[in-house]
């Protein structure tokens, strides 16, 4: 059973690398300039990517807490 679920978090982290290297070359379009919105700052562009990050690396430092655990 231990075996299953570290093969998960291996898949599982795999997966989200993939997703994490997919946001980065999709930068303009997820956090650029919006035309809909001309009133959001840069200010707030950044925020979110900060927010994004954050998440990102979060979730990446558990699962590889709980595959070396």
């Amino acid at each position: 059973m231990i075996l299953f679920l570290k093969a998960f978090i291996l898949l599982f982290l795999a997966a989200w690398c993939w997703l994490g290297l997919w946001m980065v070359l999709s930068y303009e379009r997820l956090f650029g300039y919006h035309p809909d919105d001309p009133a959001e700052s840069s200010g707030a562009r950044s925020l979110n990517v900060t927010q994004v990050s954050i998440v990102w690396v979060g979730v990446f430092g558990m699962a590889l807490y709980f595959l070396f655990r």
